[in-house]
């Protein structure tokens, strides 16, 4: 029997010996429980427990000719109906399962090393809902560009390609900043508060997404997944956008 084929229906949510029974169906068709238990070498009781949960899963009907009990495969695309139907139940209850998550613990990832971090920010302005506003909480700095490296022109397309929104608080303006705001003053709104200050790490808060970054050692980035935490950021990002300078 093909062990490959049994893997894969395994995959799929039937468990070995129900793998075993169907596979033995396809290639005998219509048959008696007697010849299944003969082909796949099972005790009588695993394989009707096997059948009964195959038709419960309606890949096998059972029909009764002269009293004796015929097992017979519907079309095997009832597996892709299957997990159709589990997609649209998947569909259905994942907002109430990631509000679930939300009220309880955040999610969180960590992005450590260069490559990391670049990839992580191509990959979010690229997923970000197009007309989204990443808020940004002291500039995006020196650092950011050195370690986006040639990637930032890459960036700034997709951004703009996307219609992605910094709003940002700067302590001052570096050139890309400056350009961004001389190409597109509608995508880059910034605040500024004067303050002599190291820019070794900043926040962004975006969709329901906080973003902690830091570059003391190597880039880190400590994304967590949590509406309530990225509230309590935006509103601290709100009382900083206040106090500065529009620009």
């Amino acid at each position: 029997m093909n062990k490959d084929l049994i893997t894969k229906l395994e995959a799929l949510h039937l468990n070995q010996n129900e793998a075993k029974v169907y596979l033995a169906l396809l290639e005998i068709g219509q048959t008696s429980a007697g010849n299944i238990i003969k082909s796949v070498q099972l005790h009588r009781s695993v394989v009707y427990e096997a059948l009964d949960k195959l038709i419960s899963k309606k890949l096998v009907f059972k029909l009764i000719r002269k009293n004796i009990s015929y097992f017979q495969p519907t079309n095997p695309e009832r597996l892709m109906e299957n997990v159709e139907n589990e997609k649209e139940i998947v569909k259905e209850i994942l907002p109430s399962l990631k509000n679930m998550i939300d009220e309880k613990l955040p999610e969180i990832i960590i992005h450590e090393g260069i490559e990391a971090y670049r990839r992580f920010w191509l990959d979010s302005v690229r997923n970000m809902p197009v007309g989204s506003t990443d808020y940004v909480a002291i500039s995006i700095g020196d650092k950011w560009i050195e370690y986006l490296g040639k990637d930032v022109k890459k960036y700034m397309k997709i951004k703009t390609e996307r219609q992605i929104k910094w709003k940002m608080i700067v302590f001052d303006l570096n050139l890309v900043e400056m350009e961004m705001v001389r190409k597109n003053p509608e995508l880059n709104e910034y605040r500024l508060i004067k303050r002599d200050f190291p820019r070794e790490g900043n926040y962004n808060v975006f969709n329901d997404d906080t973003l902690i970054l830091h570059s003391i050692v190597e880039p880190m980035i400590i994304e967590i997944k949590s509406k309530n935490l990225a509230k309590v950021f935006r509103s601290n990002f709100d009382l900083l956008w206040e106090l500065g300078e529009k620009i």
